[in-house]
């Protein structure tokens, strides 16, 4: 697990009511474009307003280094490239495993961010091509099925977040 994932309480910190509140609504933001049908725009309209405001930081509240951390990891799985279809890839038993697909989108998604903030566009192809190498590993068989993404709507959704990254450093 990862570490930067387990928060502690710190004498100086980020407040934690308004941490929860902001993962809580970050969280029903995913679930509305799963569900209620939001569109990716208003959602990152939502994320843009929730950005500018900053939590604030109260005594005995959370590490400020994990918080922002955990709510950058939210952020971009909210705002990326057809973020709806993303957060509507099927769990499968033996699928792709979550983790190495997250991996493979978010690294695609960082190469576009960053050629748009202004990265050399030799540079920006190197790191797409970093992306496109990283691995998709299949989810592991134990005693229990493992579930993980459907294989086939994920090399569909890279194909095109692929399609779409080369597109827009071309």
């Amino acid at each position: 697990m990862d570490e930067r994932r387990i928060l502690f309480r710190v004498g100086h910190g980020y407040d934690r009511e308004a941490f929860y509140e902001r993962f809580h609504e970050y969280r029903d933001l995913l679930a509305g474009l799963r569900y209620d049908g939001l569109t990716g725009e208003e959602v990152r309209k939502r994320v843009e307003e929730l950005k500018a405001a900053p939590l604030p930081e109260s005594v005995n509240g959370f590490e400020m280094d994990k918080v922002d951390f955990l709510l950058d990891e939210w952020e971009t799985r909210l705002t990326m490239y057809r973020a709806g279809d993303f957060a509507k890839l099927d769990r499968v038993r033996s699928g792709y495993d979550c983790e190495s697909v997250e991996t493979k989108v978010f690294a695609y998604n960082k190469v576009t961010a960053a050629f748009n903030d202004g990265m050399n566009r030799s540079l920006a192809m190197d790191e797409l091509e970093k992306a496109r190498q990283l691995p998709l590993r299949k989810a592991k068989f134990h005693l229990l099925w493992k579930t993980g993404y459907d294989r086939g709507r994920v090399d569909a959704f890279i194909a095109d977040l692929d399609a779409h990254v080369y597109d827009t450093i071309r």
